[in-house]
């Protein structure tokens, strides 16, 4: 479940009603801003989701996805284990590339070429792992660097955070292989910020073909990779009714998807639709397709 950055006051009872209603995960966008809710209310995702650990108690919570765009690894990375350890582990690191738009241009550099975005994308994911795995990090890299990163207070004693990568391309499906938990999709991805992403079962199906094909290039057995879609079509909402939701969380995991992703039901565009259609779904289709 994708949850809004709004006005906490406003947010808190549908970040408690996923968690209450048994849903398996819930996410926010990790954004300065986003699309057309631009310059509307919109808050910082780490803030948000420490709030939301503290009054949630089963679900787990994740960024979706942080990106190099205004993120530097090592603060990160400490900024990830302080929200796992608030929320009792529940914290899931999702990473990706990012895009062009609003949060490539705001520190005011220079927009990076598709070249540079994915190998700062590709170094990025590297540190940050490198960062979770060991109490104390060096690392020099030609976008990144990182000395003396005292990163565990707890010396190493926890498990590393589950890191989720995106991607849809060659670069996301091996940074995903050679250090993800899991891996996401969202389909054919937006296109300089403007059109909206969209997937269809056939697409998903040649995307986890391909991403299970690149697993087994790099020794990994694809069973052990989880798969996350990120169903945020636009011109059919994923809660236009429970049957429906029923039998798109049908249809994905029948081609391989471990765990589905939907925006909450928004009272305004975009994704907007009914709260008794949540309700519905979390007591009639839960039950029947609820994974960890």
């Amino acid at each position: 479940m994708i949850l809004p950055t709004a006005r906490w006051r406003e947010a808190r009872q549908s970040w408690k009603m996923v968690d209450e209603l048994g849903f398996a995960h819930a996410w926010t966008l990790d954004h300065i801003a986003w699309r057309e809710l631009a310059g509307r209310r919109w808050y910082s995702a780490m803030p948000t989701l420490a709030a939301a650990a503290q009054c949630t108690r089963r679900i787990r919570l994740g960024t979706l996805v942080a990106s190099p765009n205004f993120r530097h690894p090592v603060p990160f990375a400490k900024e990830a284990l302080t929200l796992s350890d608030l929320s009792g582990d529940r914290f899931v690191l999702g990473i990706g590339a990012g895009a062009s738009g609003a949060d490539a241009k705001v520190l005011g550099g220079v927009p990076w070429s598709p070249a540079e975005r994915r190998d700062r994308f590709t170094e990025f994911v590297e540190v940050v792992d490198q960062l979770l795995r060991q109490p104390c990090s060096d690392y020099a890299g030609r976008f990144y660097s990182a000395r003396d990163a005292w990163i565990d207070p707890d010396g190493g004693a926890r498990d590393r955070i589950p890191v989720v990568v995106a991607g849809s391309g060659p670069t996301g499906m091996r940074l995903a292989a050679r250090h993800g938990d899991g891996w996401v999709t969202n389909g054919v991805a937006a296109r300089r910020g403007r059109v909206p992403p969209a997937v269809t079962p056939e697409l998903a199906r040649e995307q986890i073909d391909a991403v299970r094909r690149t697993c087994v290039e790099e020794g990994r057995d694809p069973a052990t990779l989880k798969v996350f879609l990120m169903n945020v079509n636009r011109a059919q909402a994923a809660f236009s009714s429970a049957a429906a939701f029923a039998d798109t969380a049908g249809r994905y995991a029948e081609i391989g998807v471990t765990d589905l992703i939907v925006p909450f039901p928004r009272s305004e565009p975009p994704y907007e639709g009914d709260l008794r259609v949540l309700e519905q779904v979390a007591a009639d289709v839960l039950p029947m397709v609820a994974g960890d």
